[in-house]
């Protein structure tokens, strides 16, 4: 029998979405994965893209000269609902502005989507997050956020050192990220979703101080992720239901950096591309990598594919991707009422 092929489209053709980079080898065990969800439908061996949509009809052309060699035959939509109409698409790839992926989501779900995959944030409010998940529940779809540090060889490395006792219940965690990027609702939503990772936990209340010059931030108010100057950093104080508290400093002007600190009963970890666990003074080890893992976009894909295939749980659901949303957006609320405690889930309206 066949192997069955996936359909796919993509909507949103800048950055992430149609970059075609020479494969990433990066720190992480040094491993080469295609660094765009274009690139990954290329490289899959079981998914044909056979459409792209944005706004900006000058990316055709762009895209054509990238990927004209490999992919001849994709065609090109300025409106999804379209392309959605048309190409019978067993896998959507929504790559738009943070703000804009709601109604795709939505639709994308309404239409007979098999799979989606989104961008991180999930949303920019919570009112979105809770109607995009409503209408894929309602329609069985699957849909899995990209908050790609979820594979990290170094994330699963600790995860598993955790969950094997290495440092006693986990009390606390202490999350760092810094320089020009270090935005809540671009970046800042990898720091905060691993926190969450390693809380495994619902956050419960949070205060928040967001940095100079964002006094006045009470609401998104960002130009979907392309510029930092309207996206604010901050610090900030989760505690979630089971006890773990966090702290949390994403300023841009702080260095450079992206780091956690997992403090345990026992023990402490401290999780960048490298997971070393400290017993006491002077006792610390580096924590041997699992060994070759998918990582990135196409890990995340993959995964999508083999739950339509099979069921299961994905690994960044839209579920975990909520309660990164609902903490920024409870940080704004905490800003605007003058840096006290919000408690989480907010009402309807945020």
């Amino acid at each position: 029998m066949a192997e069955k092929r996936y359909r796919a489209g993509v909507v949103g053709l800048t950055g992430i979405g149609a970059n075609r980079l020479e494969a990433d080898s990066g720190a992480v065990l040094n491993t080469p994965m295609p660094g765009s969800h274009v690139a990954s439908y290329a490289a899959l061996p079981h998914t044909d893209l056979v459409a792209v949509c944005d706004l900006k009809t000058e990316l055709f052309d762009q895209f054509k000269e990238r990927w004209g060699d490999v992919l001849p035959d994709v065609r090109t939509y300025t409106d999804y609902r379209e392309m959605l109409e048309k190409e019978n698409l067993d896998l959507l790839s929504v790559v738009t502005s943070d703000n804009r992926h709601t109604d795709i989501v939505v639709d994308g779900a309404n239409a007979g989507i098999k799979g989606i995959a989104c961008e991180k944030p999930l949303a920019t409010t919570v009112d979105d997050c809770n109607r995009m998940i409503a209408a894929c529940e309602a329609n069985g779809v699957p849909i899995s956020i990209d908050h790609t540090r979820r594979w990290w060889p170094a994330y699963h490395c600790a995860r598993k050192a955790i969950r094997e006792g290495a440092i006693g219940g986990v009390r606390r965690i202490v999350a760092h990220m810094g320089g020009p990027r270090a935005m809540l609702f671009r970046n800042g939503t990898h720091l905060l979703d691993g926190v969450c990772f390693f809380a495994e936990s619902e956050p419960e209340w949070v205060f928040a101080e967001l940095d100079e010059g964002f006094e006045d931030y009470f609401s998104y108010r960002g130009d979907g992720g392309r510029s930092p100057a309207g996206d604010p950093g901050g610090s900030g104080y989760i505690h979630f239901k089971n006890g773990v508290r966090a702290l949390v400093n994403a300023s841009k002007g702080q260095a450079s950096g992206f780091c956690l600190e997992i403090i345990g009963e026992e023990g402490r970890l401290d999780v960048e591309n490298t997971v070393t666990l400290s017993t006491g003074v002077g006792r610390s080890e580096l924590l041997d990598l699992p060994p070759h893992m998918v990582i990135g976009i196409p890990a995340y894909i993959e995964e999508l594919i083999g739950v339509i295939e099979n069921g299961g749980e994905l690994l960044s659901p839209a579920s975990e991707a909520k309660k990164v949303v609902e903490i920024i957006v409870g940080f704004l609320k905490s800003q605007e009422r003058g840096n006290v405690r919000v408690d989480l889930p907010l009402p309807p309206g945020n």
